[in-house]
């Protein structure tokens, strides 16, 4: 079944021209064709900026038969509502207009958009956020609150503490439609969700995080080295 489903997608992409048609390079991503498959996920291109720890990935998704592009910051990755096709010439089309835009926005100052602009001057001037160690556990401080990453419908990263080589982290949200703030984690590459670090302000979320967020650093290390050991 699994070879069928790749062998599918494989004849359609040798006959799509946009393929070919793709720049080298755009925005400091460089671009690779190398496929590979993550049980229903077919990846087809990738864009990587290395130095950013950033990557824009095309792919098959066989659980909704569809074309998506996904988007990897760190070790948090999804899927970009505004690019799920169910066929090639529409993905293409849509991909050869809004492909720059998708990087430039990877790197844009998230502070300064409409979502966050009733919490800007509260994240830009938290103390706690200001004095964040670099390094934690083992962990680097890969995304601070001077400096959040936009994800998908209304959330925005501006905690993330990650160990890139195990492929773990644990993430603080701020959710623009909700006015909350959230924990999410991961080990060894698999997210999982944190009730812990729920908060309706800057203030409670300081107190959550004196509270948890080191147990958390050391319990997605413990489940990673838990899951690699199985």
């Amino acid at each position: 079944m699994a070879e069928e489903f790749t062998e599918k997608i494989d004849e359609a992409l040798a006959a799509w021209t946009v393929l070919e048609e793709l720049p080298t390079e755009i925005d400091g991503y460089l671009l690779s064709k190398d496929r590979a498959k993550h049980e229903a996920q077919y990846d087809f291109f990738r864009y990587d900026r290395t130095d950013a720890h950033r990557a824009v990935v095309g792919f098959y998704d066989a659980a909704t038969t569809s074309y998506k592009l996904r988007v990897e910051i760190g070790v948090v990755s999804f899927a970009l509502p505004s690019f799920i096709h169910g066929d090639l010439e529409t993905f293409g089309r849509e991909l050869q207009r809004y492909l720059p835009r998708v990087m430039a926005e990877l790197h844009a100052d998230a502070l300064a958009t409409q979502e966050l602009l009733s919490v800007r001057e509260e994240i830009a001037t938290w103390e706690y956020g200001q004095e964040l160690p670099e390094h934690l556990e083992g962990y680097g401080l890969f995304v601070r609150p001077s400096a959040p990453a936009q994800m998908t419908n209304g959330s925005f990263l501006i905690i993330d503490y990650v160990d890139f080589a195990r492929a773990n982290d644990v993430g603080i949200y701020y959710n623009c439609y909700r006015n909350e703030f959230f924990g999410e984690y991961h080990a060894a590459g698999m997210p999982y969700v944190s009730y812990d670090f729920d908060a309706a302000d800057l203030e409670e979320l300081e107190q959550r995080l004196k509270l948890s967020l080191v147990r958390y650093l050391r319990r997605a290390a413990a489940e990673a080295d838990a899951e690699q050991n199985v």
